[in-house]
């Protein structure tokens, strides 16, 4: 049989792989297979299958199986960890170690540089609440609570709301999504004369029924301002003006100032919260507080029993101290010529409590510096074209709005369809602007609003690069959670924002934009899963002392945490072990802090040396996050640890899995390390427990809500038990470790790559709004590099993350 030129080449190319393959097969028979039977097929073979894997059946073709890859990538970093084998098995020899870990090594390697295709590429990612939200206040300048009705957004595996693959959008979302647009373009675009302006002084009012000593200008911790409001619209931005001054107390916090608005009813006063403020200075000043009429409950106009709307302000000091407001007392009083006793309230007058002086408040709505108002003009804006056609001068908004809202330029035929559909509604509305509210409240539903697009051409590369345009979206919803703002829409539309030089100077200018604060929110928040404390419901039987106010202050510590790393430009080791804290005085007096903040506001603490503060791992949020809400849960802060730490989330447990309890009638008196051996004992736990209980009991000196104890406090048929803290543990890799500062020794030393890794991860995931997959290793691999190389700078991370193909392409 004769061969053509190409059959023959053919032949030779299939002759090459298949000896190739054979000896990779017989490397694997000979060296690798009998490592596993020796060490591993125990638990991951024909038999037994933990965390349901088994090394005697798992594929050896990594480039072609994917999850294949992953679980033996997984296998790598357990035995460079010292993991595997488990504790009781013995260990590889040192030769044994070497041959497999080369071996994987090298099959991921070859995996990796076979890819042909960024199998990970998400195409259409949809905004998600917070993005929409931000989106829709910049592009229609008013600010409203567009996200409201929206369903919440499903988090990703590893916890982002910005991953495309989880989000999702119904049919029933988009009637919110359609809602919301009419009533932004509503109030967007005005019509009319401009409308009333209400301008008045608030008295104090001089009523108040059988507490009148509660109605007072000067604030302790039970009296009220009141002032009543009887000319008011119906809509539109508010602003109370309030001055007032401190009189302040040494040592004491600083008092603090909440507004509410609403009216009186027959038997209740409905009202809301405008905000609250710190009062610092025992010198006069104006403090703001701002909303819209339509976010608060207003009084009909066919009330007439209590007309007016109140303003109401209350001095909400608290420093954390129980205190009795009012006592009861017993005076003689002359009533009919006989003296009688009766029992009245008083107030209690509480020396160590700073109080507020109201001298004046003064209430503005409607609020707009201009008619129409910047807002309006910006959407349809002056130009010759209206006077000589309507729909020339339409064609002219609907572009330009269509250009702002698809964040990108529009073809003729996208500005055409909807002119069309402009010109079918102008034959149904008395003004050209209920037409036009319309027609851009459809381009506010359509696929290139909602989604960030990008779109891709038929090509079988590797890979395609970004457009200027969809690079500068994604910069600005990676750093600003919200649309490009017009210096970046610039560059994109020069294509200079592509040059490496211009998009550095973009990222420095992005980072130090107050705009920033939405990605130091967002990530930290979806990082650490702050919002599990949220979650946890605290047992006062446990924490006689607690106080719910305190949740969003151990959030915001964990927010400002970051912040300071990223903004002052730290390493970002600091996130293990730290010799500062950011707190503000109720987290300094809830940790025992002494002369620690004053008010509200975060500063950075340095810590006295040998403090058990410093990074992640003394944070309230983290702990009380992973407790049962009556003691610390070593599970919870193990798992915590390794997946947000260390990137190296443990299998979810096995369905009918026995809960951390015993029919032992004396197990409250146990320890935790003897709870959990009894948990142990079941053999579908034990393996899994092994790697993770010892990460969270080196924590146990910290309880439920975060504080230091060196006893364990439990309740047992309602005697108060006191069990010793014990913090030793043995780490899976055999280290023998102590209590949290061994923990963050032990991290700082042996997992500081491993923890570079996963930030490096973490922040990619979040920036390209997907998770970060087998395919995506080098590039991963390329940027931990550089971020450790920069002595683990965020700054420097971001940079190198913004410039790395992995951001650039789709």
């Amino acid at each position: 049989m004769k061969f053509d030129n190409l059959t023959t080449a053919f032949v030779l190319i299939a002759s090459v792989f298949l000896l190739k393959h054979n000896s990779y097969a017989q490397e694997f028979n000979d060296e690798i297979r009998p490592i596993l039977a020796k060490h591993c097929f125990q638990c991951h073979g024909s038999d037994k299958q933990e965390s349901k894997i088994r090394f005697d059946t798992l594929s050896t073709n990594l480039i072609e199986n994917r999850p294949a890859a992953e679980t033996w990538h997984d296998a790598l970093t357990s035995l460079d960890l010292g993991e595997m084998p488990p504790d009781d098995q013995p260990d590889l020899s040192p030769v044994e170690h070497e041959t497999l870990t080369t071996w994987i090594r090298q099959q991921l390697k070859e995996a990796e540089a076979s890819k042909t295709q960024n199998t990970g590429s998400v195409v259409l990612r949809r905004l998600n609440r917070i993005e929409y939200q931000n989106t829709m206040v910049d592009l229609l300048g008013v600010d409203l609570a567009y996200s409201t009705n929206l369903p919440p957004d499903t988090p990703s595996e590893q916890g982002f709301q910005n991953n495309g693959a989880a989000l999702t959008i119904s049919p029933m979302a988009l009637e919110f999504y359609l809602a919301a647009a009419r009533d932004g373009l509503s109030k967007a675009i005005v019509t009319g004369a401009r409308p009333q302006i209400f301008n008045e002084p608030v008295s104090l009012s001089t009523s108040g029924g059988k507490r009148k000593e509660l109605i007072s200008n000067h604030l302790g911790l039970s009296e009220q301002f009141i002032g009543k409001l009887n000319n008011f619209p119906n809509s539109g931005e508010f602003r109370i003006r309030v001055t007032a001054q401190a009189n302040l107390v040494d040592g004491a916090d600083y008092p603090r100032l909440k507004a509410t608005f609403g009216y009186r009813a027959d038997t209740q006063s409905p009202n809301k919260e405008i905000g609250t403020t710190e009062i610092t200075s025992e010198q006069p000043g104006v403090y703001e507080f701002r909303g819209r009429m339509e976010d608060f409950p207003i009084q009909s106009r066919n009330q007439s029993k209590f007309p007016g709307q109140l303003i109401t302000l209350t001095n909400v000091f608290n420093d954390g101290k129980q205190r009795k407001l009012t006592r009861k007392v017993e005076t003689t009083v002359e009533k009919n010529g006989k003296l009688r006793k009766v029992k009245t309230t008083e107030l209690i007058k509480h020396a160590d409590v700073p109080t507020i002086t109201i001298q004046s408040v003064e209430f503005t709505s409607p609020l707009y510096e201009s008619w129409p108002p910047a807002h309006h003009q910006t959407i349809l804006f002056d130009s010759p074209t209206r006077d000589i056609s309507e729909q020339a001068y339409a064609r002219k908004v609907i572009g330009k709005f269509m250009q702002r809202a698809f964040r990108r330029p529009v073809l003729d035929w996208e500005t055409d369809s909807m002119l069309e559909l402009f010109a079918k509604l102008r034959k149904s509305t008395t003004t050209f602007e209920e037409a036009i509210r319309e027609t851009l409240a459809l381009i506010l539903v359509s696929p290139d609003f909602l989604f960030l697009v990008e779109t891709a051409k038929d090509t079988d590369s590797e890979s395609e690069l970004l457009t200027s345009f969809e690079l500068a979206s994604r910069l600005s919803y990676f750093l600003w959670s919200t649309m490009p703002d017009q210096r970046l829409y610039d560059l994109a539309a020069s294509g200079t924002l592509m040059q490496p030089n211009v998009l550095t100077q973009e990222v420095e200018r992005m980072l130090g934009d107050p705009k920033s604060s939405q990605f130091i929110r967002q990530f930290s928040d979806q990082w650490l899963d702050l919002a599990s404390v949220n979650r946890v419901a605290i047992n006062p039987q446990y924490h006689e002392q607690w106080d719910t106010s305190l949740e969003p202050w151990m959030q915001e510590e964990s927010r400002q945490f970051f912040a300071e790393i990223l903004q002052k430009n730290l390493s970002a080791l600091n996130f293990i072990n730290s010799e500062f804290a950011m707190l503000n005085a109720p987290m300094a007096r809830h940790y025992g802090i002494e002369n620690g903040p004053r008010g509200v506001a975060f500063e950075r603490v340095e810590l006295p040396k040998g403090s058990n503060r410093g990074g992640l791992l003394g944070q309230a949020s983290i702990l009380l996050g992973n407790s049962t809400g009556e003691d610390s849960h070593p599970i919870l802060r193990g798992v915590w640890i390794r997946e947000r730490l260390l990137n190296d989330p443990p299998d979810p447990p096995p369905p009918n899995v026995p809960a951390l309890e015993t029919n032992d009638p004396k197990f409250n008196e146990l320890t935790v390390r003897e709870q959990l051996k009894i948990h142990r004992q079941d053999v579908n736990c034990a393996a899994c427990h092994r790697r993770i209980d010892p990460w969270g009991l080196a924590l146990e000196h910290f309880d439920a809500v975060g504080q230091w104890r060196t006893n364990v406090k439990r309740l047992n048929r309602k005697k108060v038990l006191s069990v010793p803290v014990q913090a030793e543990t043995v780490l899976p890799s055999g280290e023998k470790i102590s209590g949290a500062a061994d923990l963050k020794n032990y991290l700082l030393q042996h997992r500081s790559k491993r923890f570079a890794q996963t930030i490096a991860t973490q922040i990619t995931s979040y920036a390209i709004g997907r998770s970060v997959e087998f395919a995506d290793k080098p590039n991963i691999e390329s940027i931990t590099n550089t971020f450790i190389e920069s002595d683990y700078r965020l700054q420097a991370l971001i940079q190198r993350i913004v410039q790395d193909p992995l951001f650039q392409s789709k």
